[in-house]
């Protein structure tokens, strides 16, 4: 059974529509579940875990956030055996170079600028689900 789930990290809720928007023009056919923070989506993923569920096939997120941004999310996430084989996309307005620097080494499989146009976060749409299509069944 292929993995049908994304979990998308992201405060800003405009930055979270745009992207939605662009996701559903580009035809975008998996399960969206949103998560406002890094803290809440560790401790979804945490639940999931212990409950047994499946996990998202990968995770979209954003780095700056309060409570837990996403580079400490990416940390954790790959630092977790239960959850390290998840791919994790770096999304964000952040064109510091450390910030990039820092996901490659953490282990982020693609660090994404959020973009200027509606097309733009399509093309974001069909990058993230090649990468979930690459990862297979989880």
């Amino acid at each position: 059974m292929v993995n049908r789930l994304l979990l998308f990290v992201d405060d800003d809720r405009d930055d979270v529509e745009l992207t939605m928007q662009g996701f559903r023009q580009m035809g975008f056919e998996h399960e969206i579940v949103i998560a406002r923070d890094g803290k809440e989506a560790l401790d979804m993923l945490c639940a999931d875990c212990d409950a047994g569920r499946p996990l998202p096939a990968a995770i979209l997120t954003d780095i700056k956030m309060p409570r837990m941004d996403g580079l400490e999310l990416l940390r954790r996430v790959k630092g977790d055996a239960r959850l390290r084989g998840i791919p994790v996309v770096i999304l964000t307005s952040s064109g510091y170079e450390v910030d990039l620097d820092e996901a490659m080494r953490l282990g982020a499989g693609r660090y994404l600028r959020k973009p200027a146009t509606l097309a733009d976060y399509a093309a974001i749409a069909r990058e993230v689900r090649a990468l979930m299509a690459a990862t297979g069944p989880l």
